[in-house]
């Protein structure tokens, strides 16, 4: 049977089972947090997904870049988000920002036309966000 040879590295001394406990607790309470605090931000790229018809890694990218440029928290803006769902209410720089990335998005997946576009305001008005309880807002 093999045996193992220190080599003057650091190795941690041998722990009880008082402490190998004690650091799974630890540990599980970190990844509870860490589902909670990312429940939200799962949720609103769920209403990115839904409004703007995007993949899961695009509605992430559109989520951020909202975050970013709105300069909000990516979890306030992800709360923001899902409330919107319900509520139909969303700031107006969230609402700005969100319809200029999905425009951005739409863009990037439809093919150029060939002739030019009848006016320049055509061309600008992007893609209109729905209200989450029907119609467009």
């Amino acid at each position: 049977m093999p045996f193992a040879v220190s080599r003057g590295g650091s190795e941690p001394p041998p722990s009880s089972g008082a402490d190998e406990v004690r650091a799974l607790e630890e540990e599980a309470e970190r990844l509870r947090h860490a589902a909670h605090a990312h429940a939200p931000v799962d949720q609103a790229i769920g209403v990115v997904i839904a409004v703007g018809g995007l993949s899961p890694q695009e509605a992430w990218d559109v989520l951020r870049e909202v975050s970013m440029r709105t300069h909000t928290k990516l979890r306030a803006v992800a709360e923001q988000l899902v409330a919107w769902a319900h509520t139909a209410e969303l700031p107006s720089a969230l609402r700005g920002e969100l319809a200029r990335q999905l425009s951005l998005r739409h863009q990037e997946h439809v093919p150029r036309p060939t002739a030019p576009v009848a006016s320049a305001a055509a061309a600008d008005r992007g893609v209109p966000l729905p209200d989450p309880r029907g119609g467009e807002r």
